[in-house]
């Protein structure tokens, strides 16, 4: 009699871990299945985003680029030459020949175009400063009704690498574009005697929004399977 109830104790007992088990396998297996899901969903939005969404993003040719001539000036005489040609677009060099002080600015670009960007949203252009002093920048887009669209000015250290400048076409994209120009200023003389900028203008790559957008999900995708 005494074997037989440690037999059922010992019987219950397994049946007992055995359904354990079975429940903490089945736990598991949903939640598997959950992250499952969500990381189909997570790649059935991204495959849906990417096929419609297209950058709206435009930017001119390095040849456009290298066509850059100087088109005004603030009336302090800058004279400005193409230094070197690059594959992405041109180096240049603005120099205030008279011994100007104060603000001093001068435009460098290209005139009597006709683009149509009547299906972009945004320009962007690169520019790096290479020159040894602090030089401040900004990009300028025109259409034929002389209404104008501009980056923003910003201040760009010496160190050569490329800051991308962004113009809204958003109020001037529904007419052809004809101008477009860079405006490169600072108060002169820099440091006493500097009235020369040196920098570098380039067209940016464009990645587009459903690039981004697929990315992130294969990210967060891969951050589920980790955590799986």
């Amino acid at each position: 009699m005494k074997n037989k109830r440690s037999a059922d104790r010992i019987t219950g007992h397994i049946r007992k871990n055995r359904g354990f088990h079975k429940g903490l396998f089945q736990t598991r297996l949903r939640a598997t299945h959950a992250r499952g899901w969500v990381g189909i969903g997570i790649f059935a939005l991204a495959l849906l985003a990417a096929g419609p969404a297209q950058s709206a993003t435009v930017s001119l040719t390095p040849a456009d680029i290298q066509d850059f001539a100087q088109l005004g000036d603030s009336g302090g005489s800058p004279v400005t030459i193409e230094t070197s040609n690059t594959p992405a677009g041109a180096g240049f060099t603005t120099i205030w020949i008279f011994d100007v002080s104060g603000i001093q600015s001068a435009n460098v670009g290209i005139d009597g175009q006709t683009f149509d960007w009547s299906g972009f949203d945004f320009f962007t252009l690169d520019i790096a400063n290479n020159d040894e002093h602090n030089w401040t920048f900004s990009v300028t887009v025109v259409n034929l009704s002389n209404a104008t669209a501009t980056s923003g000015t910003q201040s760009l250290v010496g160190n050569d690498l490329f800051t991308t400048f962004m113009v809204d076409l958003a109020d001037i994209s529904d007419e052809t574009i004809k101008s477009i120009f860079i405006t490169v200023s600072a108060i002169l003389p820099i440091e006493g005697h500097d009235r020369t900028a040196e920098y570098s203008i380039a067209a940016p790559i464009p990645i587009p929004a459903s690039a981004w957008l697929f990315g992130s999900a294969l990210g967060l995708l891969a951050w589920v399977r980790q955590r799986s």
